[in-house]
């Protein structure tokens, strides 16, 4: 096909960028007139120019690829294992395009844990919270934490007792791991979430572990809570977590008369300390009880 060849022939890195998408539109209209080893020219072009070009020829490389996928799917599934990010990132957008759960489900199966966390972004893209689950029982802590978040910013609540049951195989020394699950679970609003850190974690002062201790002490829904969360408004590091925390529990729970005077005065007392924004949520706060 002369447009082909032509397209072979040009430097793509500088040719304009008008002529490449000509020459695409009238080979994508005679794509199927394409001999096998054509239709893999055509492909290397198209990749190429995915690597070298970001504007409007990229774009229709991206299209056309796409659009090739029926024919072509093995050929975009390799580019998964490009060196080049914008090349992987284009192979995992067509896959999840065209929603393909047979292909996801085999590169759970990789022996490659880049392969493996790639499969669970596509099954993310696709919305897929049953291939997202199967993930919980991959060795990579890097799989199984980005499973947990992905499932999570689905609002997916039915994967939350293997999310906790995760959570409690992990040991403490895992760090990486248990405050990325348990990001999760606070997305998803268990409201068991800070006892599982106290099971976890016995140093609860730990900077690290003190802020997301406070945030889920918010998704409690638990009272019990309250004079905790007062007791560290001094420390500015986890104030505006902490008011944030005592205004989602009185929303959601009753307190009595006294509980309220000792939570106004607690806050109070701490208003010269508060940023405008703490402000705000401490007046929301005395508002609501």
């Amino acid at each position: 096909m002369e447009e082909l060849n032509k397209l072979k022939s040009i430097d793509l890195t500088s040719c304009d960028e008008e002529e490449i998408v000509e020459l695409f539109d009238i080979i994508e209209a005679k794509v199927n007139e394409l001999s096998n080893n054509d239709l893999k020219d055509f492909f290397y072009i198209l990749v190429e120019i995915l690597s070298k070009r970001k504007g409007i020829a990229g774009k229709r490389a991206h299209e056309i690829l796409s659009s090739l996928y029926p024919r072509m799917r093995e050929d975009i599934v390799s580019l998964l294992w490009s060196d080049i990010p914008y090349i992987r990132n284009s192979a995992l957008a067509i896959i999840a395009y065209h929603r393909d759960r047979d292909i996801v489900l085999r590169l759970l199966k990789d022996k490659d844990k880049d392969i493996r966390k790639f499969g669970i972004d596509i099954a993310f893209e696709m919305g897929d919270s049953e291939i997202l689950e199967k993930a919980f029982d991959d060795e990579d802590p890097n799989v199984v934490v980005s499973a947990a978040e992905y499932l999570a910013r689905l609002g997916y609540e039915g994967a939350l007792d293997k999310i906790v049951n995760k959570v409690i195989s992990i040991p403490p020394e895992n760090l990486y791991e248990l405050l990325f699950i348990f990001e999760s679970l606070i997305r998803l609003a268990y409201p068991g979430t800070p006892e599982l850190i106290e099971r976890k974690f016995h140093d609860l002062s730990d900077p690290i572990i003190k802020d997301i201790y406070v945030r889920a002490c918010g998704v409690s829904n638990n009272k019990k809570y309250i004079n905790y969360l007062l007791s560290v408004l001094d420390d500015e590091s986890v104030r505006k977590n902490a008011i944030d925390s005592i205004f989602s529990i009185v929303r959601n729970v009753s307190v009595s008369d006294q509980e309220k005077e000792n939570i106004k005065k607690e806050i109070e007392s701490r208003f010269t300390k508060m940023s405008p924004e703490e402000l705000e949520i401490a007046g929301k706060i005395i508002q609501t009880i």
